[in-house]
């Protein structure tokens, strides 16, 4: 009935302020934490803790604050995936064919034709920021054949070849690779800004352990002062009895009190384990199980109230702080940006293109006289470097230049994505306006509770010291006959009573501040929430090669 502690543990922090219990009360406390040992049995090391370095302790330790840490490296790499879309692209070629082509020309003769090639070609292709693409690319060959009216044979061949493709309209302001870039940059600030608010959570949640754990060590004490009195009170009527001054029935109601008080201080200090363990829990490394051992001792003391909040400005701040709130506004800037890429890509697909290439031929050629095809009377050497040199003027040049149209007949899925992108954006502003009414809400009701908590302070701490003073005067009537084992006893429940309702409404106290002052910059961590932010996934843009228009069906020099 009297062991109600102390299990708040959904509250939230950012500086600590405390109350004071009563004088008596902490020196029960400092004496609790270093002669008790609340789950009983043999003493352990240990640990004088201070609220800073509990704090320091989960930051540097706390798994479930990692996963989010992690979560921001995540997104970092997120970030590059989306990156390498504008990363050149170096490809080369090297290979060897052979065919035989049956003859089905008098100019090739009965045998057929062989051609044996040796070939390579080598490029690098980009996109570029602005949605353009570029290419160049070299290419060689070195041609074997018996077909009698080739002019040269071996013939080596050589070329280089620049590509251009600008779209005009569609992809010009935005294609799918910035779109991603772009979602997942703001992916990663807005991880970042999970970070920071799971920080702000853990933190209160330690402190909340912190003082929890303070307070329940005061209430294992509270409830070892009462039952001392409920023994003192029981051997007192044990010898009043023996004397046959009061009757048996009144030892037997002082011991059945003495037993009760027992079983209250057995609940106080398994609550106050369990207290620990929360504590724990928050601060502990997973590598250290020793760590489970260890008693800890907080050691900062409870603090005298302060002064009523502002809750105007703390509304003020919280409105232009609070990280659920950035980050819904990052959601907003991706819904904007959606709406902008699916509208870019209803547009018409024109593209400007060009390209230029140039072409050299060397080898061993076959100087010819009379008709065609002629009869060889010699041959020609012509180096490698004489197709280089082709390739590099306008001897064999070969150039495009022109646009190219494309827009479906009839509906797009584009425009079908954008309708529902539209939607999506305007469910993330009213998403904006919902946080902001609750946000408001919530750090005013947080500010009620400060004032409320504290004026319950002032009247349990009067109350127990009327109770006090009520279990004295009891106590001296007792001692001269003029009262009785019941009425002790129950000054005694009162005490015991007044005891752990200042505690518990000091520690409700120091709550309503921890959760006033995390509250203006992160929400409540509801049950059931998750700690990390979801991240779009990063899909490869395949990057074409722009090589240029040509009509159809005529030679194009490659």
């Amino acid at each position: 009935m009297n062991t109600r502690i102390f299990m708040n543990t959904n509250v939230f922090q950012r500086s600590t302020h405390a109350v004071v219990v009563a004088a008596t009360l902490i020196a029960a406390t400092a004496s609790a934490q270093t002669n008790t040992t609340p789950g009983g049995g043999t003493s352990r090391e240990t640990l004088r803790l201070t609220l800073d370095d509990a704090v320091r302790r989960a930051v540097e330790n706390n798994p479930e604050l990692a996963i989010v840490r992690l979560g921001t490296e995540v997104e970092a790499a997120r970030v590059g995936e989306s990156k390498s879309a504008y990363t050149p692209m170096f490809s080369t070629v090297l290979g060897r064919s052979s065919s035989v082509t049956p003859p089905s020309s008098v100019l090739t003769g009965d045998r057929g034709v062989d051609l044996n090639d040796l070939f390579s070609s080598t490029g690098v292709q980009q996109r570029i920021p602005w949605g353009a693409t570029w290419s160049v690319s070299w290419d060689t060959a070195r041609t074997t054949t018996n077909n009698p009216i080739s002019s040269f044979d071996p013939s080596l061949q050589s070329g280089f070849q620049l590509g251009f493709s600008q779209p005009l309209f569609k992809n010009r302001a935005i294609d799918d690779a910035r779109h991603q870039y772009i979602i997942a940059k703001r992916n990663e600030e807005s991880s970042d800004l999970r970070f920071r608010e799971a920080v702000v959570q853990t933190v209160a949640a330690v402190k909340q352990a912190y003082w929890t754990l303070k307070a329940t060590l005061a209430n294992v004490r509270v409830q070892q002062q009462s039952l001392e009195l409920a023994e003192e009170l029981a051997r007192e009527n044990k010898l009043r009895v023996t004397a046959g001054q009061i009757p048996p029935l009144d030892l037997v109601q002082a011991e059945a009190e003495v037993e009760q008080r027992r079983e209250n201080l057995i609940r106080a200090k398994t609550i106050a384990d369990d207290a620990e363990d929360a504590l724990r829990r928050l601060i502990v490394n997973p590598s250290d199980i020793s760590f489970w051992q260890v008693r800890i001792d907080p050691s900062d003391e409870l603090t005298l109230a302060g002064q009523a909040p502002d809750v105007d400005g703390a509304v003020a701040k919280a409105l232009n702080q609070r990280y659920d709130l950035a980050r819904a506004d990052q959601e907003l800037a991706n819904a904007k940006t959606n709406v902008d890429f699916l509208q870019n890509q209803r547009l018409p697909d024109v593209r400007l293109e060009t390209s230029y290439r140039g072409s050299g031929l060397s080898g061993t050629q076959f100087l010819r006289t009379g008709g065609f095809p002629g009869s060889v009377i010699g041959t020609r050497n012509l180096g490698f470097a004489d197709a280089l040199g082709q390739a590099f003027t306008n001897d064999y040049p070969a150039w495009s230049l022109g646009v190219t149209v494309s827009y479906p007949l009839g509906k797009s899925y584009e425009e079908a994505s954008l309708a529902r992108a539209q939607v999506e954006r305007r469910q993330a502003e009213q998403r904006i306006s919902s946080l902001r009414i609750q946000a408001a809400e919530t750090v005013r009701r947080a500010g009620r509770q400060i004032q409320s908590a504290s004026q319950r302070v002032d009247a349990a701490r009067a109350g127990a010291t009327l109770a006090t003073e009520r279990l004295d005067v009891e106590q001296r009537r007792y001692e001269v006959g003029l009262s009785t084992t019941f009425l002790v006893t129950q000054a005694q429940r009162d005490l015991l009573e007044a005891q752990v309702n200042l505690l518990q409404t000091s520690l409700d106290y120091e709550s309503a501040i921890v959760n006033f002052e995390a509250v203006q910059q992160a929400p409540p961590l509801a049950a059931g929430d998750t700690v990390g932010v979801r991240g779009a996934n990063i899909v490869p843009v395949p990057l074409s090669t722009p090589r240029g228009i040509f009509r159809t069906g005529a030679g194009s020099g490659f």
